[in-house]
């Protein structure tokens, strides 16, 4: 089949001075009016094809009595958008005259096909990784198959009066320069969490945690609160920094001696250059540190080379560790899959067949599935999990290795020098570290104290310089010199088991027990939950410090990184759920009901329910939060108001229900022991794309929290042009435009085609 790359149209309202081509119908007599000497010429009526370019003053001229040509001073008043058939009127005028034409501009449809071929967005032009990207959200917002948006978990950051703030705004990924910063008085001049004061001449950054960290090997952590520890003191081959302004972002080398080099690379007719093989130098002089009590006597290699790199890869991959093998960022399952590493992991090839090679000892190579540019290779290996372990530490300790901070290596800014459960993790920097004179503090201490109440209360003791603002606050602290707001890059949603009777309930989860309430699988229900949520009354009054949200990717995410506009702000981005009332965030109570009897209608004609029955489903949250039980207070009012029927006699009841993290998705959203329930998987903020296989049918992502849902049909209609500059109307699947925007896939009648077992 025909390979395509293409670039896609924006879906917005094309105004009448845009530029392109326009195909004309067989022309009519050519309009001219004349009226004190002056006239227009050209302003045929015409046909142009549905997405087509079209320049309203194209062909068309003016001239005055004299005959000089007068052209600029024609003002052109109508609209045509290209993208929507129908005629459209535009009249034409000379300036300061009563000259005027009026023509006629049919826009002509296009057929939709399905969509059959090979496609790869992955290194497309923005605008067409942008505009699938859409369609895809535009999608899942008008059946809730990724479950009912709520609100984002934006948040307010205090910082204390001694944090000098590497950046006054909020840059996405380095937010406000936090790990960087200044302070302008060192620790004797504040308390430490013991309750003293602090040494002089030494600058503590004080936080804390609600939790302990749970693993100290970092390929095997599963949680944010060991993620947030462990960079701290792990390195990563490419690190995030500040642009030279302090506006935005770089991914410069960190362990990595330079940028990614292609092997047998070819070059995009974009001009970026794409390859399977990459090869990454390791920066000379990198060496390891130990926590002062670890036993270092069979430590006979101080220095980090490529050879850690590529045995630990080996090492991971054996092992099946988590980070290795699953989870996101990983060599088996990511966009950035290794060749073969899948089929080691299950034993079908051989470590030589991986796609994983020591070049010499300053030296490694990846072989990945897919092709990658080199952007792709250095965003991949930005996080801290693609870094070495120590292996002769490993070797001596076994099992015992990672168990906690004194069986581990470091190699990052900071290492923990004294930890205690419950209580502190203590680090101090890295004098041996690559760019130590990079970071002010001489060491960090992260004080674990579970409640929020109790973190904010440290906070007003000093001892504290950074804390999350509780909701009950803000109205206190609101105009406080050091308060900062931090985007959310978490969505937080209703999740619906729509899985709809005890049958298909046990097809998905042949050993569960749950019965699933049938009105929960009704799109017209689903939609009417949608509607039935005031979501700036949700964020802004009842939970006070979390951010209004009705889409289902924040403020927070790019689709192209390289770029670096958030989706959210793109044309593209903002045409998404423009009929759902954008305007009110997506509230609107009339549709609500509206939607909630056009449901029953459905549902009473089936036998389902009848006059005076109750429909009753749970709504789990997460416990430990005053914000959280308003919140599910709310949500249980908004439901309650809205879904009682006069119509049918029909009524809803909602009972909340507090679940215990992460036991509330572990033990009921993904096996779909659940009626409803708040939830939120974040994704990567600069690979939007690549998250949105977390709501594909299949579970492919590993983290589907909505059941009863089919991504697999093709019924998303996408408008483009081709590679020859025709437009092109085709019908995909959620699930296909998942895989194309991530990279090849086959597409056959607008779903994946089916993929070839592999060869024995």
């Amino acid at each position: 089949m025909k390979s395509k790359s293409c670039k896609i149209l924006s879906l917005l309202l094309v105004l009448v001075m845009c530029i392109g081509l326009f195909t004309a119908c067989k022309p009519t007599e050519t309009k001219e009016t004349f009226k004190e000497g002056a006239s227009i010429v050209g302003a045929d009526n015409i046909i142009i094809e549905e997405a087509s370019e079209f320049d309203p003053l194209q062909g068309v001229s003016a001239k005055d009595k004299d005959g000089k040509d007068i052209t600029s001073d024609i003002e052109v008043k109508g609209e045509v958008n290209t993208l929507e058939p129908g005629d459209y009127s535009l009249t034409y005028t000379i300036k300061g005259t009563d000259v005027s034409v009026t023509r006629v501009v049919t826009v002509k449809g296009i057929e939709a096909a399905y969509a059959n071929g090979t496609y790869n967005f992955k290194f497309a032009s923005s605008d067409t990784k942008h505009t699938f990207m859409a369609a895809a959200e535009d999608y899942l917002l008008h059946n809730q198959y990724a479950g009912v948006p709520l609100f984002a978990n934006a948040s307010f950051a205090l910082y204390s009066s001694r944090m000098q703030l590497a950046s006054d705004k909020y840059v996405p990924i380095m937010e406000f320069g936090q790990g960087i910063s200044t302070m302008s008085a060192d620790d004797s001049k504040v308390l430490m969490e013991d309750g003293k004061n602090g040494k002089a001449g030494e600058y503590t950054y004080r936080t804390a945690f609600a939790d302990n960290p749970t693993q100290w090997n970092h390929w095997k952590y599963d949680d944010s609160t060991t993620s947030d520890a462990m960079i701290l003191y792990q390195d990563s081959l490419y690190a995030f920094d500040f642009n030279a302004d302090k506006t935005g972002y770089e991914l410069n080398p960190s362990m990595a001696a330079d940028n990614p080099t292609p092997v047998e690379g070819r070059e995009l007719p974009t001009g970026k250059t794409v390859s399977k093989k990459w090869q990454i130098k390791i920066r000379d002089g990198l060496q390891w540190q130990f926590n002062p009590k670890t036993d270092t006597s069979m430590i006979t290699k101080t220095k980090i080379d490529a050879t850690d790199f590529y045995e630990t890869y080996k090492l991971a991959l054996t092992e099946k560790w988590f980070r290795a093998v699953s989870g996101g960022g990983d060599f088996c399952t990511s966009s950035s899959k290794v060749i073969n590493a899948q089929e080691f992991v299950d034993g079908t090839k051989e470590w030589d067949d991986v796609g994983i090679k020591l070049i010499d000892d300053s030296t490694i190579q990846f072989e990945f599935v897919d092709e990658q540019s080199e952007w792709n290779v250095k965003y991949f290996l930005s996080s801290f999990v693609t870094t070495p372990i120590n292996l002769e530490l490993y070797e001596a300790l076994g099992t015992k290795y990672g168990i906690d901070e004194k069986t581990i290596a470091y190699h990052g800014p900071f290492y923990v020098e004294y930890y205690e459960s419950d209580k502190i993790i203590r680090l101090k920097k890295n004098e041996l570290f690559h760019d130590a004179d990079k970071y002010f503090y001489t060491g960090r201490v992260i004080t674990i104290i579970k409640e929020a109440e109790m973190r904010f209360q440290e906070f007003l003791a000093g001892k504290l310089d950074a804390v999350a603002l509780p909701a009950a606050h803000y109205e206190e602290y609101k105009n406080h010199p050091g308060l900062k707001r931090i985007p959310g890059t978490t969505t937080f949603r209703m999740m619906i088991n729509g899985l709809g009777t005890r049958e298909a309930q046990l097809a998905k989860f042949p050993d569960g027990e749950w019965v699933p309430e049938p009105i929960l699988a009704n799109t017209d229900f689903k939609m009417g939950i949608f509607h039935a949520i005031d979501r700036k009354k949700l964020a802004e009054e009842v939970m006070k410090t979390s951010q209004t949200q009705m889409y289902l990717f924040s403020d927070a995410y790019v689709v192209d990184a390289e770029e670096g506009i958030p989706y959210r702000h793109t044309p593209q981005g903002m045409s998404v759920g423009t009929d759902l009332s954008p305007s009110t965030n997506g509230y609107n109570l009339d549709a609500a009901k509206a939607y909630f009897d056009k449901a029953l209608d459905t549902l009473v004609g089936e036998g389902v329910y009848k006059s005076g029955d109750e429909i009753k489903f749970d709504f789990n949250y997460f416990t430990g939060s005053e914000a959280q039980q308003m919140m599910a207070s709310y949500i249980k009012d908004a439901m309650e108001a809205a879904f009682n029927s006069e119509k049918h006699n029909i009524k809803v009841t909602v009972e909340t229900s507090p679940k215990d993290f992460p036991g509330i998705y572990y033990d009921y959203m993904m096996i779909g022991e659940f009626d409803t329930s708040v939830g939120g998987i974040s994704g990567s903020t600069l690979d939007a794309a690549s998250f949105l296989d977390t709501f594909c049918e299949d579970n492919r992502g590993g983290f589907t929290l909505n059941w009863g849902i089919d991504t697999a049909v093709p019924e998303i209609t996408v408008l483009y042009t081709d590679d020859d500059g025709n437009p092109v109307k085709e019908i995909w699947s959620f699930d296909a435009i998942v895989s194309a925007l991530n990279g090849e896939i086959e597409v056959v009648d607008g779903k994946e085609a089916p993929k070839e077992a592999p060869a024995n």
